[in-house]
């Protein structure tokens, strides 16, 4: 598959809420793909992919406030603050809906409230290995007891993750706003365990998240669920294709 060269982007700088946020983006009709990276991943975590899909249709892509070429972030932050900044972003640098949304693990969760928020402007959407809100409570079901302290820490205090959002308001937000959608929903979900640390329960840390992903066929009538065999968390990475293929579907069922 041919790809579009780096050089052929827009790249701009705006400043959005007093933050400098880098985005890329390429217009080539509609509808535009919106690439949500993982938590502490700027955009070139989709390098490959939106090089392949700039070809096909519009593409977007940005580094959230605290990651890559946008300015850090001093204070704490919520997935609602993340999705209000978009909408003022994307009309800065005049890139239009309808949007296939493309979030991959906490981008995931900025994906589905955007989603929730602006339902009318989103053709389609696609998680991948997604981050599921509250999975550090679910992950105390298998925790051993000396471990759920240091877990619970890192759930509750934000300046302990990279980007500094708040986990407790961030998932009571997606709670507020979820709601069942009706347009396409792919779930891609890694096939293969994450070895995190030796005193973590891995395995069992696995089916906690394998589970909590498959629900995510719930949150529309149109959904289908991937699994990426041969890929952990970064299925971009392991298995491209799988992803490059639910985005070609969803763009050819918009436009059919």
């Amino acid at each position: 598959m041919d790809v579009l060269t780096d050089d052929k982007y827009r790249k701009e700088q705006s400043y959005i809420n007093g933050y400098k946020m880098f985005s890329k983006n390429y217009i080539n009709g509609s509808p535009t793909v919106l690439f949500e990276a993982g938590m502490g991943d700027g955009s070139e975590t989709w390098n490959d992919i939106q090089n392949k899909i700039s070809l096909l249709t519009s593409t977007f892509s940005y580094d959230r406030a605290g990651i890559g070429k946008s300015d850090a972030v001093l204070m704490s932050r919520t997935c609602l603050e993340i999705v209000q900044d978009l909408p003022k972003l994307l009309a800065k640098v005049s890139v239009k809906p309808p949007f296939v949304l493309v979030g991959h693990s906490f981008g995931g969760l900025v994906s589905r409230l955007f989603a929730s928020i602006y339902p009318n402007l989103i053709a389609g959407m696609i998680l991948v290995d997604a981050a599921p809100e509250y999975k550090e409570i679910a992950y105390e079901k298998v925790l051993p007891s000396q471990l759920i302290t240091l877990n619970r820490e890192y759930y509750n205090n934000p300046m302990l993750n990279v980007e500094k959002i708040d986990k407790v308001k961030s998932y009571k937000q997606i709670d507020t706003y979820k709601c069942v959608f009706d347009f396409p929903l792919t779930v891609i979900i890694r096939g293969l365990q994450e070895n995190y640390d030796k005193d973590w329960p891995n395995q069992e840390i696995f089916e906690v998240e394998q589970k909590l992903q498959v629900d995510f066929k719930n949150l529309s009538t149109k959904s289908k669920i991937i699994i990426a065999k041969h890929s952990g968390h970064y299925i971009q990475n392991d298995e491209p294709e799988l992803i490059v293929e639910a985005i070609v579907e969803m763009i050819n069922k918009y436009r059919n």
